[in-house]
């Protein structure tokens, strides 16, 4: 057990200085059992090769990392790039990795791809889900872009944060198209349709104002 400890320790501090290398500012890990049952962007009978992964390397983008005026493609790459570095890193130590793209849409009725990266995300610590459903990180606000990468390398998980919005709502109260309703939850709602509705989001096409209005953000 302690040799599996240090392990565990060793490999983290080797790969998260890796990360940070890489230029990203936002990164944890997700321990994939504190989130058996999630919802996949797949048959559940298709799922039975996520089982080899054990954790997943969650990277976020903030809101002007690359560039103030950078569209949120061109932030996904950025984190594309960075994945694929990631995934050739731990594969070079002989262990699997898969990444969970940003713009990955297995389902595209319902709007979900294989894994939510939003849940990831909380579940690595990066942040909690705000009042717009985005992460909010407590170092820089909403995060713009998401992305992961599941391993089986043994590494430390980090632990969920609690949700710190309160009573504010200025994400649903300046929404410009009134797609948010301002549903009470601590760690998230019981259905996204509850507080979002995706037909009147104008998210797709380059609407951040959820982000810009958000006290958490970094100025």
């Amino acid at each position: 057990m302690k040799e599996l400890q240090s392990l565990k320790e060793k490999n983290t501090k080797v790969l998260m200085r890796y990360i940070q290398n890489l230029g990203i500012d936002l990164a944890g890990v997700a321990d994939l059992k504190r989130i058996e049952g999630m919802p996949l962007g797949i048959p559940e009978g298709s799922a039975n090769f996520l089982n080899k992964y054990k954790y997943a390397v969650v990277l976020g983008a903030q809101l002007g990392k690359i560039g103030h005026k950078a569209s949120g493609d061109k932030v996904s790459l950025f984190l594309e790039k960075a994945a694929l570095d990631v995934v050739e890193f731990i594969q070079g130590k002989r262990y699997f990795a898969l990444i969970i793209h940003t713009e990955d849409e297995f389902d595209p009725a319902k709007r979900i791809g294989l894994m939510s990266l939003k849940v990831l995300a909380k579940a690595a610590g990066l942040g909690w889900q705000g009042r717009s459903l985005l992460v909010v990180s407590p170092e820089y606000g909403p995060i713009h872009r998401l992305i992961a990468v599941l391993t089986d390398m043994p590494i430390m998980a980090d632990k969920p944060l609690s949700n710190e919005c309160g009573d504010c709502s200025e994400c649903v109260d300046k929404c410009p198209k009134g797609s948010l309703t301002l549903i009470p939850f601590k760690d998230h709602p019981e259905e996204r349709e509850d507080v979002l509705n995706i037909i009147t989001c104008l998210g797709d096409d380059g609407c951040m104002v959820c982000i810009n209005v958000c006290p958490w953000i970094k100025k």
